[in-house]
């Protein structure tokens, strides 16, 4: 039976089974949360009077138990319910019978799973913005161990100037901050109260929205009925790209990795259990980690796109807006099991510095001999054309001083900027 039709007659597997069977998947990530805004709800509604003190305590006392239970597995989310919200509402009616019919007063199954997913969302930002941390100070302190490491720098993929070891772990260091800085804005932009607006259009009943809101741990109400239903994937979309942009510097490092790693350049090495044997070739070591974490941008990349069409619509809800939670649990699951493995795979890493300095050749010194000339007084375009022209007369030390270099440069780190940063954020 479902909620909104009691009749048996309309039954179709097939179709219920459309309609709903993931639901069923997704909704075990949000059946705690649903509880926990259920518990503000009574709240509401006692307070004006729809529930009294004995009904309140009751419902909460039911909504406690059934968070127990679906916690020790005694209570399961299955295909015989229609959705996480009507299985608590079933249980709540079994429970207390018609005082269990009333929690569904002066809301909707719309605003019910916004809130879920609000609360879903917010926790699982945390955890996020914790493995960042966690990256970023992996980064960092291996920037300090290899500050003045040699390292040949690349621009086309063609060796350019001499770099340090430092300047590339401490560039991830520094974006991965930045992640966090992202991540707690769109945390903050996302933290507000939908519950109250049911289906879009209100209810007649004075429900004190502020009761869910503070309870709740929202910093304000979303205001506008209507704004909230057309708000729905517009928030997740948000969510979804500010989750792309750690994804983003995987992608970039799984990169490198997987050049630095190779026989041709073999600049870096890491432990066994990152790599895996050919099924055909004795020979082969592959760094797959590294690889299926570069191919997960995709993956988050896919969702992004999905939600991105999917929202649009005109206003109002439509059952369209259903696969919104399917973008972002999943993109969520993907970014979590990725950054896992992040910190320890960087600490992990070992590199050559014989074979790093081996890289750096007379022709990268070229842009330092040129700077040596701008300090003598000549103008750079004139210094630029003479090393150039000069390139095969001109012999140029390969470790050129560089103590006068700008900020943020290979030999210039300031990595106590990076680190005071951190440390605000931790």
């Amino acid at each position: 039976m479902k909620i909104w039709n009691q009749s048996s007659k309309d039954n179709d597997s097939a179709i219920d089974y459309f309609l709903s069977s993931e639901d069923i998947v997704l909704d075990q990530e949000l059946f705690l949360y649903d509880i926990q805004a259920s518990i503000a709800h009574a709240h509401e509604l006692q307070a004006i009077n729809i529930l009294t003190k004995t009904e309140t305590k009751k419902i909460i006392s039911s909504l406690r138990k059934l968070a127990k239970l679906f916690q020790t597995k005694k209570f399961k989310l299955t295909s015989k319910y229609e959705d996480c919200h009507s299985a608590i509402e079933q249980y709540l009616t079994k429970e207390l019978g018609s005082v269990g019919k009333k929690i569904h007063t002066g809301r909707s199954r719309n605003d019910q799973v916004m809130v879920a997913m609000r609360l879903y969302a917010r926790e699982k930002l945390v955890d996020i913005q914790s493995i960042n941390l966690k990256i970023a100070q992996s980064f960092l302190d291996k920037a300090e161990k290899h500050s003045s490491d040699p390292m040949p720098g690349y621009t086309h993929l063609q060796r350019a100037m001499p770099s340090s070891w430092g300047l590339w772990f401490g560039a991830f260091a520094e974006s991965f901050i930045d992640n966090i800085d992202l991540l707690n804005n769109a945390q903050s932009w996302m933290n507000i109260n939908p519950l109250g607006t049911a289906a879009g259009y209100g209810v007649n009943l004075p429900i004190k929205r502020d009761i869910s809101t503070k309870e709740l741990g929202f910093k304000r109400k979303q205001l506008n009925s209507l704004y909230v239903q057309n708000s729905r994937g517009k928030f997740e979309l948000e969510l979804i790209g500010a989750l792309k942009q750690p994804m983003l510097d995987v992608r970039k490092f799984s990169w490198d990795m997987s050049m630095f790693l190779t026989q041709e350049f073999n600049l870096l090495t890491i432990p066994s259990k990152y790599l895996t044997g050919s099924s055909i070739m004795p020979n082969k070591s592959n760094p797959d980690v590294i690889e299926i974490m570069r191919a997960n941008y995709s993956v988050i990349a896919g969702h992004y796109s999905e939600l991105e069409n999917l929202i649009s619509l005109p206003s109002g809800y439509h059952r369209d807006l259903q696969l919104t939670k399917r973008s972002l649990i999943h993109s969520f699951h993907c970014v979590s099991k990725t950054l896992e493995l992040v910190p320890n795979l960087i600490k992990s890493i070992k590199v050559n510095a014989q074979r790093s300095a081996e890289f750096i050749d007379q022709d990268m010194m070229m842009t330092d001999r040129a700077y040596d000339l701008v300090q003598s007084g000549m103008p750079f375009r004139e210094a630029y054309i003479n090393v150039k022209s000069n390139k095969d007369s001109v012999s140029t030390a390969k470790t050129y001083p560089r103590n006068n270099s700008s900020k943020g440069s290979p030999y210039h780190l300031d990595l106590k900027v990076l680190k005071s940063r951190l440390k605000k954020l931790i």
